[in-house]
């Protein structure tokens, strides 16, 4: 009760929160009140008023929330100058509005303004003198057009955008149309004078002793030129000020390295030098009590306000350099971890099939297949042997020549000596292959972790490599302008495929949620050929008042999965292995593999193939080249390894897409509605064969479709497949049917056989964002006939 009562009543803290949160926009208030209020009553050349269209046009196309001060400001000023100026610049203001009409738009804006100007003053003079204008007036008109027109060039060219004019750095260009829109500015504060102190001096005076302190000679001399002409253009008079001006900031930029004491020395010695040489220049009290007070104010400024002008006049970028080469290092060098530790991976898997198959080579019968069938088998390899083992031993160690002896003694002691010997080369022939196999086994491995570790080595010696790119920033800002879309701002913070992500700052007078869905949304669409969808849209008032839309890949489907896996003899192993995972949020990977037998070594076998893909796929290998790698690996085996089928699909969420591959497996079932589609594999499993293809089949997939991957034990051996598929048909149509159902309904209707048995079921939903301004109704899952 006592927050509640703190929120209704009035505090101070809330007001000053408040103007914390909005001082930009208060801020800009007030300097559009004052800009307009001075330009508009700025007189030059005795006659001409020329700088209200400059500063109204540019508040009406960039900054109209602040239109209310400006028009305030304007009107008092163009009063003071009386009511035909008011009138003067009411006709300018009412004539603007012709410059929004597309055929004019491609007019200049500065040209628009000089035209505007120019065909007002002629409608009011030649009212006002009967149609008889003078010439010293056309004059004055001409000089009025020309002078809006470089106005209107200077404002826009220092009022940027608002998230440009807060952040982007001061460029000479924008120093030059703020220091002559100021020197314009003072010109028509020149009535603002309070005893020995004249308001625009001062002003003028501190500006050139910040920018000695600043930029030094140079600087410090330019500002204080622009400023004694502007000054002194205004009066027409007294002309030598500009010399006094210069010679000032002159004088103030050469002791920038003594400090500010000896620039406000320097500045009143030129003064005072001025003083004694021309006594017909108004140097008097008034100036030199304005100077004197510049002096003493430009000791109170801050450090940092003179080093955070330095910074954005002359920016260090050597700091910034080192900062992006840190950044690009760590990011580099972290992308050549990921690598390294998949390179590992693969040195492993390859290394243990490597140990395990010496072994076995080792461990092999010395028996031979043709002495197995021969009648004299226990007299040659029984207790009492004629010794035709060891025989045989020497002869796989002597080399070719030597081998003549042994095969003279195999043929005195065996009955089928051709046989024998023709055996014994093969088996030889065999070793070598395996031995060469398991080397280029062993080989790849190695040259796989030499590349990782070359790469390593690689960045680590670089040193100053920079990638170029074009902004994807600009790409969209870009499109924005094409489409006439007000924006502040445009981040693209992420561009992984699936998982992009942008955040547009938007005005708080654009009709945000309806130009997002109708103008932005297919705009990103185009750009990256991916759906978008807005995560946040939230109305912010720091560091300025806008609308921030968060837009992220979209993902369009859902797929809800159930699984059922089951051992033939009962046991924590199966032959059968799957994996439901996702690579990103739009894209889900399913994997089903089936060993061979349904024994610890199947098991293992299918443990092993799903780890590999599952390494390779989260590591972004193509899946085509992943399961090309698999095959080869696999292929490498001898006769004592067994094969595994897999099944891969990668369902596209955002797309709404199968993709399918198979070596070996059964087929995939996509029922929708009464209908059911067939994914067949026309592959053999992994290691089956020398030569090894395969292609990938892709399928739509929609709202409310079922998908189903199973391994070969679900299939009874006693019916044929086509009758099965048809009962699989039909009791999917049970909206309550789950893949366990699904197996049990299979068990009591037929004679299963006693294999491992894994179902994985998935059923495919629209994703409703809730951004969206319109649901999809339920998908009719039975009504496949149109109705005329």
């Amino acid at each position: 009760m006592y927050e509640q009562g703190q929120k209704k009543g009035f505090t101070w803290r809330k007001v000053l929160e408040g103007l914390q949160v909005r001082k930009v926009s208060i801020s800009f208030n007030i300097v559009f009140f004052i800009l307009a209020f001075f330009l508009a009553q700025v007189v030059l050349f005795e006659a001409s008023v020329p700088f209200f269209l400059p500063i109204w046009a540019l508040v009406n196309l960039r900054f109209q929330r602040f239109l209310p001060w400006t028009i305030a400001g304007a009107l008092l000023g163009s009063v003071t100058l009386g009511l035909g100026q008011v009138l003067i610049h009411a006709m300018q203001a009412m004539i603007f509005p012709l410059y929004l009409k597309k055929f004019i738009k491609k007019i200049p804006l500065p040209l628009f303004v000089l035209i505007d100007v120019i065909c007002t003053q002629v409608i009011w003079q030649y009212i006002s003198y009967a149609g008889s204008i003078p010439g010293s007036v056309w004059l004055a008109i001409g000089y009025e057009g020309v002078l809006s027109l470089f106005m209107t060039i200077f404002l826009f060219q220092l009022f940027l955008p608002l998230p440009d004019f807060l952040h982007r750095r001061w460029t000479a260009e924008r120093m030059g149309a703020a220091l002559l829109i100021g020197a314009l500015v003072l010109t028509g504060m020149s009535s603002f004078i309070f005893g020995y102190v004249s308001i625009p001096l001062l002003l003028a005076h501190l500006v050139i002793a910040i920018a000695a302190a600043v930029g030094g000679v140079q600087l410090a001399t330019v500002v204080a030129v622009l400023a004694g002409t502007v000054l002194s253009i205004s009066k027409l008079s007294f002309s030598g000020m500009i010399a006094v001006y210069a010679i000032t900031g002159f004088l103030a930029g050469l002791h920038k390295p003594f400090g500010r004491l000896w620039q406000a020395f320097s500045m009143l010695g030129a003064t005072f030098f001025f003083i004694l040489y021309d006594h017909t220049l108004p140097l008097d009290s008034v100036y030199i009590g304005s100077l004197v007070t510049a002096s003493l104010l430009f000791f109170a400024i801050p450090s940092k306000w003179i080093k955070y002008l330095k910074d954005q006049l002359y920016p260090d970028t050597s700091n910034i350099l080192i900062r992006r080469q840190k950044w690009m290092t760590e990011k580099v060098n972290n992308q050549l971890k990921e690598f390294q530790h998949f390179a590992d991976f693969i040195t492993r898997f390859i290394s243990d099939r490597f140990d395990s198959r010496g072994k076995v080579q080792k461990e092999q019968s010395k028996s031979f297949s043709t002495c197995q069938s021969c009648f004299q088998y226990e007299k040659c390899w029984g207790e009492k042997s004629n010794g035709i083992p060891l025989l045989m031993e020497q002869w796989e160690d002597e080399t070719k020549k030597s081998r003549i002896q042994l095969e003279k003694k195999i043929q005195y002691k065996c009955v089928k000596p051709g046989q024998i010997i023709q055996e014994l080369t093969e088996r030889e022939v065999k070793r070598k292959l395996n031995n060469q196999i398991q080397h280029g086994k062993k080989m790849y491995a190695l040259k796989l972790r030499d590349m990782g570790n070359h790469m390593s080595d690689l960045i680590n010696n670089l040193d100053n490599s920079m990638t170029l790119y074009t902004s994807h920033e600009e790409e969209v800002k870009k499109k924005f302008q094409q489409c006439n879309i007000p924006f502040f701002q445009i981040d693209v913070l992420n561009i992984a495929v699936g998982q992009m992500e942008v955040v547009c700052c938007l005005p708080v007078e654009s009709k945000a949620k309806m130009v997002g869905e109708r103008l932005i949304l297919p705009i990103f669409y185009e750009l990256w050929k991916e759906p978008f969808e807005i995560t946040s849209m939230k109305e912010l008032h720091h560091p300025y008042e806008h609308i921030q839309m968060t837009c992220k890949s979209s993902v369009r489907f859902q797929v809800k999965h159930d699984i059922y896996t089951s051992s033939s003899r009962n046991t924590i192993y199966s032959g059968d292995a799957h994996a439901v995972f996702s690579l990103h949020p739009g894209l889900l990977a399913v994997i089903l593999s089936d060993g061979m037998g349904n024994n610890i070594e199947a098991h293992r076998e299918s443990r092993r193939v799903m780890h590999f893909m599952r390494e390779c796929l989260n590591k972004k290998m193509d899946p085509e080249t992943t399961m090309h790698t698999l095959h080869y690996m696999m292929s490498l085996q001898d006769d004592t390894d067994s094969y595994a089928t897999v099944d891969l699909g990668l369902i596209d969420l955002q797309k709404g897409e199968l993709w399918s591959w198979k070596a070996g497996s059964m087929s995939t079932y996509l029922i929708r509605g009464n209908d059911m589609r067939k994914i067949e594999s026309k592959h053999v499993p992994f290691g089956f064969l020398p030569t090894f293809t395969i292609e990938a089949r892709k399928v739509d997939i929609k709202d409310g479709d079922i998908l189903l991957m199973l391994s070969d034990g679900v299939f009874s051996s006693n019916t044929s497949i086509e009758k099965q598929e048809m009962y699989y048909q039909k009791i999917l149509q049970d909206p309550k049917m789950d893949a366990e159902r699904f197996v049990k309904k299979l068990e009591e209707t037929y004679s299963l056989p006693g294999d491992d048995r894994t179902v994985i079921f998935m059923q495919v939903k629209h994703v409703v964002p809730e951004w969206s301004i319109f649901s999809p109704r339920e998908t009719a899952k039975f009504q496949e006939k149109m109705v005329h």
